[in-house]
Parts: C-alpha cells; sequence; structure tokens
C-alpha cells in the first residue's frame, strides 16, 4: 500500500495490509481516488442513523447480526435469504466479527454518500436510507418524508432530480393522493439508478486504442 496518501490508509475500508484491489469491502483501485475524504454527514442524517441503528438493533447490545436484519426485511415485506443477508454484512464488516456495529454503520453510510462511481457496495445502505426516509416506520415513504434529507444532502438545486430518482415522474396516485412506496419498490429503483451510474463510469473511462496503419 505504499504510495497512498496516509488519510487514505486511515479509512475503515482499507484494511491494514491487504492490497488495495484485494479489499473486501469495494474499495478498489478504479474508485479508491472518489473516497481519500469521508463525506460529513449532517446533523440531521446522524440523528436519523442512529434512530435506525437502535431499531434494528433489537438485542440491544450495539451490534446487528443477520438475524435482526433477516426481521427488519421481514416487517417490510421483503424477505431475504439468510446468505444473501450475511453478504450485505460482510460488505462493511471491517473487523470481520459477523456483525455491524455502530463505527462501521456510519462508515458505510460515509463511503456510500461519496461514491462517484457505483462500485461501493450499497445493499446494506439501500435498506438504512429507505428506513431513514420512514420516520416512524411505517413500511412506506412518500416525498414529503424524504424531503428534509435530500434537501441537507444534496441541496435545493438537485431536490427534484432525487426525488424522480426514487418515485419516479408520477408522484401522485390516481386519487391525487401522494404516492406511497415499499422498499421493494425503493430497492428496485436503487438498483436501477446503480446499473446506470456503473455504465456511465465504464464509458467515462473507456481508454481508445490507437492503431498504426502498416506500411
Amino acid at each position: 500500500m505504499s504510495g497512498l496518501p496516509e488519510e487514505m490508509k486511515q479509512l475503515a475500508g482499507f484494511r491494514r495490509g491487504v492490497p488495495l484491489q484485494n479489499n473486501h469491502r469495494g474499495a478498489t483501485l478504479e474508485n479508491s481516488e472518489y473516497l481519500a475524504v469521508k463525506e460529513n454527514v449532517q446533523p440531521v442524517e446522524l440523528e436519523n442513523l442512529k434512530r435506525v441503528f437502535k431499531w434494528l438493533d433489537t438485542k440491544k447490545d450495539d451490534k446487528i447480526c443477520w438475524q435482526e436484519l433477516s426481521e427488519a426485511l421481514t416487517k417490510l415485506s421483503a424477505k431475504t435469504p439468510k446468505d444473501q443477508i450475511e453478504l450485505w454484512i460482510w460488505e462493511v464488516d471491517d473487523d470481520l466479527d459477523g456483525m455491524v456495529g455502530w463505527d462501521e454503520f456510519l462508515t458505510m453510510y460515509q463511503r456510500c454518500i461519496s461514491d462517484q462511481t457505483g462500485f461501493e457496495p450499497r445493499n446494506l445502505f439501500n435498506l438504512v436510507q429507505f428506513l431513514m426516509y420512514d420516520k416512524d416506520f411505517h413500511h412506506k415513504i412518500s416525498v414529503e418524508q424524504t424531503l428534509q434529507i435530500i434537501y441537507v444532502r444534496h441541496g435545493r438545486s438537485n431536490l427534484d432530480d432525487e426525488i424522480t430518482e426514487i418515485f419516479g415522474t408520477q408522484q401522485k396516485g390516481s386519487d391525487g393522493q401522494e404516492l406511497k412506496i415499499t422498499f421493494s419498490q425503493f430497492f428496485e429503483n436503487a438498483n436501477k439508478r446503480l446499473k446506470a451510474l456503473r455504465e456511465k463510469k465504464k464509458e467515462v473511462t473507456k481508454v481508445p486504442i490507437a492503431t498504426r496503419p502498416r506500411k
């Protein structure tokens, strides 16, 4: 890991003694330059992160295990196999204890909101982001519920675009009431956006190969 800035070496995702390209949390050479500085988490985000962590931590041991995530996903009508949930944990589990502590939880959020490539693992992040919007844990979210967090994260100029990415262009139902979406719908839209971001990054990073005509 020689040649890397000291601040990059200290990021929680860069495990000591592990080659950068082999880091298990997606800190690849391709996207590491975008993660050199931790993204600042605004007070309203931090408050909601703590609320979500507390809600997920049903055992009250300051750790989130696969069973607790499974219970949460079941409540959201998104029952998920154990092996997939364990993968979500593994993607962010810096100390490799099979659970997610608060520091890992916060670092995961910081890394995902600062990632400009789409290559940072976002499975757990998508669940957490949905629950941050779902302030009363009613298992559905509306545009109004998302406004505060989106505003502090993206500013007024990007507010409408962010809302469209989450809810689509149709934001009211046939009855004229504000549309509410489930976690499954949110997760599907988030993955579509992630795929588009990755494809865009691939196009930008393509390097043309110069060829010389034969004499």
